[in-house]
Parts: structure tokens; sequence; C-alpha cells
């Protein structure tokens, strides 16, 4: 009897379903249109990699950002999510505590951004939810865990169309240094994920931007070498539709 087939047999066993496909990578940048949007969107198109926008209705607040989600919309490298209308009005206590309210708020950005048929991509502001197909995942039980008590609200976004993506991963500031995050620290905690699948789908991380962070030459070079890595380490980009 060969022994190639129990080699072939233990690969199989061994390896994932997602190894196989490759390591997917979601860019995500929130909070526009503000500043850095249009420069983000200069870098994505240099290096042709997707990037998906979770943009606030509020900030659209005149011709230039509307120029600027024009210029994304115009974008094939580029998909636009509703980040609510108003952010919460940064009162999230409140907000999550009026279902109707959350549900009126995102449908105003779906007008905002000229949505008209479901799904629609969203992002709740300042919460790591997702709600998706028939699954939830609470900020209590991410990464991996299963929440089956939908809040309210999330269950209205839900039976209205809306599809919620939280993030594995987030680059922000570090409150002491006042810069981003080095990107090689970042990446070690993507690569990180990856290995340990824990992310809400294995083999695929969700990385949460803001685009107020790139609005300087340094940071949009660290996007660049962020770009660069991933491509060294053989990832996939993609957008949040193929999530």
């Amino acid at each position: 009897m060969s022994w190639l087939p129990l080699v072939g047999l233990f690969l199989a066993m061994a390896c994932p379903a997602w190894a196989e496909e490759g390591r997917k990578l979601f860019l995500t940048f929130d909070d526009g249109p503000r500043e850095g949007t249009r420069a983000i969107l200069e870098v994505l198109t240099r290096e042709q990699i997707p990037g998906t926008f979770f943009l606030v209705g509020d900030h659209f607040i005149d011709a230039g950002r509307r120029e600027t989600w024009r210029m994304l919309r115009a974008s094939p490298l580029v998909q636009i999510g509703n980040h609510s209308m108003t952010h919460a009005h940064e009162r999230y206590r409140a907000f999550y505590a009026d279902p109707e309210g959350m549900l009126a708020d995102f449908s105003r950005n779906n007008q905002v951004l000229e949505f008209l048929n479901p799904p629609y991509p969203a992002r709740l502001p300042s919460r790591i939810d997702w709600r998706f197909d028939d699954r939830y995942v609470s900020e209590r039980s991410y990464p991996t865990g299963r929440n089956d008590e939908v809040p309210e609200g999330i269950a209205k976004l839900f039976a209205n169309g809306f599809v919620l993506y939280g993030w594995d991963v987030e680059w922000g500031k570090s409150a002491r240094r006042g810069a981003l995050e080095a990107v090689d620290s970042l990446f070690a905690r993507i690569r990180n994920r990856f290995a340990t699948g824990q992310s809400v789908k294995p083999g695929k991380v969700v990385v949460l931007m803001h685009d107020f962070h790139f609005n300087t030459g340094v940071a949009i070079e660290q996007l660049k070498h962020l770009i660069r890595l991933g491509r060294r380490e053989g990832y996939r980009f993609g957008l949040i539709r193929d999530y």
C-alpha cells in the first residue's frame, strides 16, 4: 500500500480550508469623509489595493467633502459603508438605548449615501459588534464566541437590511506618544490573528483605521509600509462585500 494517500490525508486534516485559499486582509477606514480621506484613496489607487470606507453623514458638511465622496464612489477599488448619520453624537449609551433612534439614524445616512437596495454594509459607532448571515458576535463574545441574545437595536438594523461589520485589529494612535502605532508592531498583531485563528472568520482579518489619522506624509508612508508587508507575506486584500 502506498503511503502517499496517507500523507495527503494528514495534510488535509492539518490545514484548514481557508489556508488553501490564502489569508485575506480587509483594510477599512472609518469616520470619513475627513482630512486624510483623499490621501488614503491616492495610496490605494497607486498600489491597486481595495479598501472599504465607512462614512458618517454629518461629515458631508461642505462641497469639498462631497467631492471626496464622489471620488470614492467612482473608484473600482473602493466600497462605501454606512457608519451612521451622527456617530451617535458621541453619546453612545443614549444612542444604543434607543433602538428606533438607531434605525432612524442609519436610515438617514442611507439617504445621504444614496443606498437604494439592501444589504447595506454598516459599522456601529465605537462598537465592535458583527451581525451577518445567521451570526451575531458582540464585544463581549468577540473574537470567536457567539452571543445569541441580539440587542434590540442591532436586531432592528439587521431586519431592515443592514449587515454589521466589526474589526479584528485596530490601528490607532498611542495616547502616550500621540502617533500611530509602529507598523511592525501592528503587523505582528495581524500575523498573530492569522496564526491563532482568533478572528471572527479564520483566515480573514479586518483592520480598522480612521481617515483623520492619515493627514500627514509620515502616516501615509506608514500605510504604504503596511501594504508592502502584507504583499510580502502573501496576503490577499479584499473589500468587505467579499468577507
